[in-house]
């Protein structure tokens, strides 16, 4: 009986070595979570009930469970802008050649074709870009993420908005007399460029004059007029815009236009831009120009990837431009615990786990991630050394208990 209660013992103290060991030889593996092994012990149950004459020594140990300790690793920042930490509750959700899996390892990169995977090869899972002009993040489907390197093609402006200080003090134009005139600084009062985009994506130089008309009302009405030059500074059109009118208060209550170019050159389409002047207020000020705000773009090649804490995967591209591509997902459990493990530095779901609960992160308690990071390994090596020395005592003591046991079999032997 002895020998079989000691060998229970040994058998416990070798799964307290084997764990400790598969924690020490992971404390430098990302994401990493360390195991315990949780022990209850043994006792026999006797066919005639309790007798009441004391408590029958016992049969040993049992290991019961290996916990897992999902407390959150140190995050340490590595400057790679693919790498991503979990900071908090989740895992990112990874498909695996043999079905979707779970992992805190955010070592992240692009394969040949374009995946988002991890440093396994694992294909990280996230919600596509949402629809034309959608709101919500995880408005597309829930599938892996791939991120095509090709150009941004280049997009036309087809609307301007501009708000400028324009000052009362300026002397009113007699525009009859002095009509308005690019080459005469004397027709105008100021003057403002900004770089528009054609439909092939050259960029080109607007620019907005305005000429306060004498005698045009109460206050005087700005008149403007635009000029369209190339990159070598030659006009390629120009034309008047809108009037802008003004109220006692200096308050905008009149003043948008569209700027059309039938032929902006390098056979590019026609361009028809927008132009508002929201915002825009006359007062004793100085001229200057508040804001500035217009769409198009140049062509630009795809120079890399940025994830956000939000989780969203952006394109950049050469031209400065970003491009959402889609949003990575995370995924809990009422019970992470239930979790099983798998090599690769995952976890499968399991009935004990309950099913995953899927968002986006910083979304329904889930941890948001940041950005150029890694979550290390949460083992303490200090503590797991000291676990190992007491294991060890615990496995020799066992060895020694087995080794008198075998002592007092042999002398009993010997008393024939």
């Amino acid at each position: 009986m002895a020998l079989s209660v000691e060998l229970t013992g040994l058998q416990a103290a070798q799964t307290d070595l084997d764990t400790i060991g598969n924690n020490i030889a992971n404390v430098d593996t990302v994401g990493f979570k360390g195991s315990t092994p949780n022990f209850i012990d043994i006792y026999g149950a006797s066919l005639l009930g309790s007798s009441g004459a004391g408590v029958s020594p016992g049969q040993g140990v049992s290991t019961n469970s290996v916990s897992q300790l999902f407390t959150e690793g140190a995050i340490s920042q590595t400057g790679n802008p693919m790498d991503v930490a979990i900071n908090g509750n989740g895992f990112f959700q990874v498909q695996t050649p043999t079905g979707v899996a779970y992992t805190r390892d955010g070592s992240l990169q692009l394969n040949s074709q374009g995946f988002l995977t991890n440093d396994t090869g694992a294909l990280i899972m996230g919600y596509t870009a949402p629809a034309s002009g959608a709101t919500s993040n995880s408005s597309g489907a829930l599938s892996t993420i791939q991120v095509s390197q090709g150009n941004l093609p280049a997009s036309a402006t087809t609307s301007l908005s501009m708000s400028v200080d324009l000052p009362s003090t300026d002397t009113p134009i007699n525009t009859t007399t002095t009509p308005f005139s690019v080459s005469n600084p004397n027709s105008y009062n100021q003057s403002t460029s900004t770089t528009v985009y054609d439909s092939l994506g050259s960029p080109d130089t607007l620019t907005t004059y305005f000429t306060q008309v004498s005698g045009s009302g109460s206050p005087d009405h700005w008149q403007t007029h635009w000029q369209l030059s190339n990159s070598s500074g030659s006009m390629i059109s120009s034309g008047a815009g809108a009037t802008l009118i003004f109220n006692s208060s200096g308050v905008l209550t009149s003043g948008s236009g569209t700027i059309n170019v039938a032929n902006p050159g390098d056979g590019a389409a026609a361009l028809s831009i927008t132009q508002n002047f929201a915002g825009t207020t006359l007062s004793d000020l100085a001229f200057g120009v508040n804001s500035v705000s217009a769409n198009g773009d140049g062509g630009g090649e795809f120079s890399g990837i940025q994830i956000s804490n939000n989780g969203n995967v952006v394109a950049q591209y050469s031209n400065g431009s970003t491009k959402t591509i889609a949003t990575i997902a995370l995924a809990n459990f009422v019970n992470p615990n239930g979790l099983s493990p798998i090599s690769g530095n995952a976890w499968v779901a399991t009935q004990d786990s309950g099913a995953a609960a899927t968002n986006t992160p910083g979304a329904a308690g889930l941890g948001a991630l940041e950005s150029n990071s890694i979550e290390s390994s949460n083992v303490d090596l200090s503590t797991s050394l000291v676990n190992l020395i007491v294991a060890q005592q615990a496995y020799q003591a066992n060895v020694q208990g087995i080794n008198v046991d075998q002592q007092d079999v042999q002398k009993l032997l010997q008393l024939q």
